[in-house]
């Protein structure tokens, strides 16, 4: 059965378009969906213009036909391809020369190419899409740890203050039940505070302490830093061009290229996605374009356990894997097998035709993130995480991964919410936290959210229209619908409403008094959901040194990368990716840091009395 037609969009137009992002802050942020989500138009890369076909959900419920999860439509994805991409030989003429290059001008990126520049190496930075920023300008805010020098007038740090990497690392090490590398880990641990005060000297401003408290471990607070991500990311990008920085926007790389010794020595880009140039790296190549988020033949072969689990994915502006593809191509292990990171309440729009990349903060990804009636295919219950801030820093950080855990492991890998027509009358007293937030048009720097998404009924009215919200006049139906067996979804119910009556919700689950809402007034609503992917865990292994590492166990001269293209910042089978939701310094400052320590490694290690 064909879903949906899909329009004709060549490559160029789609990057092109990809690039129109737009940032926000701490609950605030959204892509337009007519640029952002063009990828998933072409249905198919490699048979640009076909029709896909994706079976209605009430037909296949959450499981495939050996009955174990959802297969995600392959054919929906930008890109869909897990082979290596060799690299090209020295050509006979370079078209530009520069010390080292950077592929990728997101937060990682940026922060690479300036810290190059600003330490003596002619650099090149190179970006598939129009403007800088990438994923980074999706997130609101970064965390960390310790070693930042904000945190001494507090004079808290974590695990204890005044702040040591060593207690850090040991304390991380057991949480990845010492499945990662204790070198790199220790070397984030020491530098990650460190590449936060370089970009404040930069003229970055954080601003410490804004959001209240977040949690490292449990009955424990931990400051935390806010800012506005364009903000940021606008300002290292000045700060790179003041330094010398050559930008090349709506430029992919496309391969590396190695010499007849094995040292990488430069890139291939399409500029302007019209013209193959030859960029000369005379000392090191930088990979900080991003996990794979967004290919999935990646995602079966690395991640499992995101490809079944996850319902969609809010890493709209690429993540496609190229850069992981290349260092596959000049012989890159690979660390962090199976290892990712997801938000809870991913909205599985695919299944009805639509799009894996939505945004975080669709007014109905939020919706599905608060405590409804939760259950899996066989109507167990499925307990849900409080992210509402106590007065001893309780769960509320860990919430937002933990939830997403639990979401991915009931059989059929897919969860389902129900609720009825008072659903509205309820969201106040839920009162969740962080990201949980409901787009509101009082929100800080609402301007800079596109006008259909200020107001969060507006995502949940386009859920509703494309029958991914399912609203149905009676619960017999939605249960149809839905793809429950007769009386799975109905008896769930049931069960449910007793509780609330009682006031008392069931101890194996249980929700607080205030949230026990009864499902009984038409019409009825249900979706289906799980994990929301928003950072690849698994990628090319490094070391200390953030050098790629060969199969042979040494490093490939003159390449490194940063993360997400890097692998290993939580060792193996981490499919949440904690502590604290997937780094040691909250996701996207791990990026921050990632290309803070390329560029100043690249720069001592390659280059040293040269500069």
């Amino acid at each position: 059965m064909i879903r949906n037609e899909p329009k004709k969009l060549s490559r160029r137009s789609f990057l092109a378009g990809s690039a129109m992002v737009v940032a926000g802050t701490a609950a605030a942020s959204v892509i337009k969906p007519e640029s952002a989500h063009a990828a998933n138009e072409l249905k198919d890369w490699s048979r640009e213009g076909n029709a896909t076909s994706v079976p209605a959900s009430d037909e296949t419920n959450a499981s495939s036909s050996d009955g174990t999860f959802r297969e995600h439509n392959a054919a929906a994805f930008p890109a869909d391809d897990a082979s290596p991409i060799p690299p090209r030989k020295v050509p006979q003429k370079w078209d530009y020369e520069c010390d080292i290059c950077v592929v990728g001008a997101g937060g990682g990126g940026l922060n690479a190419a300036a810290r190059s520049a600003e330490l003596g190496a002619k650099t090149i930075c190179v970006e598939a899409l129009g403007l800088h920023g990438g994923n980074a300008q999706e997130a609101g805010m970064c965390g960390i740890l310790g070693g930042y020098s904000g945190q001494n007038e507090k004079k808290f740090a974590f695990p204890s203050y005044p702040f040591d990497p060593k207690a850090l690392t040991d304390w991380a090490m057991d949480e990845y039940h010492y499945a990662a590398d204790p070198k790199l880990i220790y070397r984030l641990a020491s530098e990650g505070g460190k590449s936060l005060d370089w970009m404040a000297d930069c003229g970055v401003q954080w601003r410490l302490g804004e959001v209240p408290v977040y949690v490292a471990p449990k009955n424990s607070t931990l400051d935390h830093h806010v800012l506005k991500m364009k903000d940021a990311t606008d300002t290292m990008f000045a700060y790179g061009q003041r330094h010398g920085v050559d930008y090349k926007f709506q430029s992919p790389a496309e391969a590396l290229v190695q010499d007849d010794d094995g040292r990488i020595v430069g890139v291939v880009i399409n500029e302007g996605f019209e013209h193959e140039r030859f960029i000369h790296a005379k000392h090191a190549v930088i990979l900080t374009a991003g996990g794979f988020c967004n290919n999935k033949a990646l995602l079966e072969k690395y991640i499992p356990t995101a490809a079944m689990g996850c319902a969609s994915s809010y890493l709209t502006a690429g993540e496609t894997g190229e850069c992981f593809r290349m260092g596959l191509g000049v012989g890159s292990d690979v660390s962090g097998f199976n290892s990712s990171a997801s938000f809870d309440g991913g909205v599985d729009w695919e299944a009805e035709g639509g799009q894996w990349a939505r945004f975080l903060y669709d007014g109905m990804t939020q919706l599905s993130r608060q405590p409804w009636l939760t259950i899996d295919r066989c109507g167990n219950r499925i307990r849900y995480m409080d992210s509402r801030v106590a007065e001893d820093g309780a769960n509320a950080i860990y919430a937002l991964g933990d939830l997403a855990t639990i979401q991915m492991t009931p059989p059929g890998h897919r969860s389902y919410i129900v609720f009825d027509s008072h659903y509205e009358d309820y969201l106040a007293g839920f009162a969740q936290e962080h990201c949980r937030k409901l787009l509101t048009p009082d929100l800080e720097q609402i301007e800079k959210v596109p006008p259909h998404y200020r107001d969060w009924h507006h995502g949940v009215q386009d859920a509703i229209d494309a029958d991914v919200l399912k609203k149905r006049d009676s619960l017999e139906e939605l249960e149809a619908d839905l793809g429950f067996e007769p009386g799975v979804l109905t008896t769930a119910v049931e069960k449910w409403n007793e509780n609330c009556e009682r006031g008392e919700d069931d101890y194996l689950y249980p929700m607080p008094k205030e949230w026990l809402h009864p499902v009984v007034d038409p019409p009825f609503y249900g979706c289906r959901i799980g994990g929301n992917l928003y950072g690849t865990k698994a990628g090319l292994l490094i070391n200390d040194q953030m050098q790629v590492m060969s199969t042979k166990g040494t490093p490939i001269p003159g390449l490194y990368a940063g993360w997400h293209t890097a692998g290993g910042a939580c060792g193996e089978n981490s499919y949440i990716g904690d502590p604290i939701l997937g780094s040691l310094m909250g996701d996207v400052g791990l990026a921050f840091c990632g290309g803070y320590l390329c560029g100043t490694s690249a720069v001592e290690n390659e280059m040293g009395d040269r500069r």
